[in-house]
């Protein structure tokens, strides 16, 4: 009977034992997992600082292409506000949108901003500045960024660059910023044209003008930027790049 207990007794202490270790274990996993957590943070931050700097390059680069990159982000920040994907997600969306011409730094800058018609050679060179984008954003973590600076020119209908990818083939990030980047490029005087009106711009968007149809949008993105309309006329006028909260 002694014999029984000693044996119990022993049994219950090596349990306990086991029990405390385990717990001892899993703190000490969860002191890990918030390290990895923190360290994780502090270098998603320091990607998105580094696209920061990346995008100034490009701002300095062509003529009135800073307004560009914020109204950009701002219009995009209105749209991923809207859509149920994960914070962290919209995040990204939105910080790189501001990357989504990086490619044209390897673009001559007269080119750029030539006033007259482009040459069908001189366009295909200026089509490239998306695949040139990668000789940046070769960095797993910028894979969102690279998926914006690549597909923002594919169109949802097949009909786009560099690719000819057709709908959800194109990523989600790119179908966003394709549909802000179309809405203020219309609205911008660039040196080859005179910009629109926001009434001309949706009309263009929805009806088409020829270069631009609405079969090139994503409809459900399309649908989601027209119910935010005023907020995309004030956004237009007044982008205040301190507003910005992604």
């Amino acid at each position: 009977m002694d014999k029984t207990l000693d044996t119990l007794r022993h049994t219950h202490e090596l349990i306990f034992h086991q029990i405390n270790e385990l717990q001892n274990s899993n703190a000490r996993i969860e002191e890990l997992y918030t390290e990895v957590q923190e360290l994780s943070k502090e270098l998603r931050d320091a990607f998105f600082d580094f696209a920061q700097r990346l995008a100034t390059v490009v701002e300095g680069f062509e003529e009135e292409t800073a307004k560009h990159v914020y109204r950009t982000r701002a219009l995009t920040e209105l749209i991923v506000r809207r859509l149920d994907i994960p914070q962290d997600y919209k995040e990204e969306i939105v910080r790189y949108s501001t990357l989504h011409d990086i490619g044209k730094i390897f673009i001559p800058k007269e080119l750029l901003n030539k006033p007259g018609k482009l040459s069908k050679e001189e366009f295909e060179e200026i089509k490239k500045h998306t695949i040139y984008a990668k000789r940046l954003l070769t960095h797993p973590r910028f894979k969102v960024a690279l998926n914006i600076a690549l597909f923002h020119h594919e169109n949802y209908d097949g009909t786009g660059y560099p690719f000819g990818l057709v709908s959800d083939e194109i990523p989600l990030e790119a179908r966003i910023v394709k549909i802000v980047d179309v809405y203020d490029a219309l609205r911008s005087d660039r040196p080859y044209k005179k910009g629109v009106s926001h009434d001309t711009a949706i009309r263009i968007m929805t009806e088409g003008d020829g270069r631009v149809m609405p079969s090139h949008f994503d409809p459900e993105l399309l649908n989601i930027f027209l119910s935010l309309e005023e907020d995309v006329k004030l956004l237009y006028q007044n982008t205040n790049i301190d507003a910005l909260t992604l």
